[in-house]
């Protein structure tokens, strides 16, 4: 029997109550096709395989994975040495007579950022990445990384648990002081008999909020129930049609096709921090279940003069980000 202490550690509940689901996507995205001083760009995406098909599976970021230390603590290195060039060119005026400029240190700096500006889409695609999918044609997850006593495959070959074996524990750690934080742990529900399972879903917000951590879960749990469609949110835009559930409620609901191509990522954002509104003053304990919006063209209306476009100001940014941090 699951335990409902939301605010405990505890197992959540594979239902939907707030009902409220949003993820951005730019769909006209127009961003890729400046490379900037990374060449090999278009290697970073590493998750063509579930990318290309957002109706079966959604990758669920591990917060635990080590991959990230190795990939971005060179970025971290860039940052320092990018700040001490700074201030190097800041105490030129300060120099003595016949004291000259160290032109080793930005040389240093830029070298280090461009190497590894480039060179992170080659660790990218072949360092091994943890990665758990859901995948909701097959109603399993997946893990791209090896789990000792995982006896079944998926379609890719990899380890895989049913889903009806797979729960969410809103797990707690005092921060800072007197600051509880609040983290959704996924895994199999025998953690002591599958211990590899267990992975830290990634809430960028403050985690000192537990609301994110039902949002997220809600959203995993929405995404694998077959008894409704995908959510009408940009992310599956594109990938609708290719869902036979969805794709015949879209024709009895008389959706406008392609409904958030002229959504901006900016007015995107606008509707996402909308519902988090709704997310803080809900009882997710005690709380009614809300109705979901299934006809979202009756809530927003797009607004397609403020789709993003590829200026020089964007380019120049992107430009000077490569050559100080080395993000691409």
């Amino acid at each position: 029997m699951q335990n409902n202490n939301y605010f405990g550690v505890g197992i959540m509940p594979k239902k939907t109550k707030f009902n409220r689901f949003f993820e951005y996507r730019s769909i006209k995205n127009i961003y890729h096709e400046f490379k900037g001083l990374c060449f090999l760009y278009d290697w970073l995406d590493t998750n063509k395989i579930y990318e290309s098909n957002r109706e079966k599976y959604k990758v669920v970021p591990c917060g635990n994975n080590p991959i990230k230390a190795v990939l971005f603590g060179p970025m971290v290195i860039g940052g320092v040495l990018s700040l001490i060039t700074f201030i190097s060119v800041l105490s030129l005026p300060f120099y003595g007579e016949g004291e000259k400029f160290q032109w080793w240190i930005p040389l240093i700096t830029f070298s280090w950022n461009l190497l590894f500006l480039n060179l992170l889409p080659i660790l990218a695609r072949y360092i091994p990445d943890r990665v758990m999918y859901l995948d909701r044609q097959n109603q399993t997850v997946g893990f791209t990384f090896d789990i000792p006593g995982c006896e079944q495959r998926d379609d890719l070959g990899n380890c895989c648990f049913k889903w009806e074996e797979i729960v969410c524990r809103l797990t707690s750690k005092m921060g800072a002081p007197g600051v509880m934080n609040y983290f959704p742990e996924i895994s199999h529900i025998d953690q002591e008999k599958y211990p590899e399972t267990i992975v830290t879903g990634s809430v960028v917000e403050l985690s000192a909020n537990p609301v994110h951590c039902y949002l997220l879960w809600e959203c995993y749990v929405r995404f694998m129930d077959l008894s409704k469609p995908l959510p009408d949110v940009p992310v599956y835009e594109q990938h609708r049609h290719s869902d036979p559930i969805t794709a015949e409620f879209d024709k009895q609901n008389n959706r406008p096709s392609d409904f958030w191509v002229d959504f901006s990522i900016e007015q995107q954002i606008e509707i996402r921090d909308e519902i988090l509104e709704d997310a803080f003053p809900y009882d997710w304990l005690k709380g009614r279940e809300q109705e979901e919006v299934i006809k979202p063209w009756q809530h927003w209306k797009a607004e397609p003069e403020r789709i993003e476009q590829l200026t020089w100001k964007y380019k120049v940014k992107r430009l000077l980000i490569q050559l100080f941090i080395g993000f691409p």
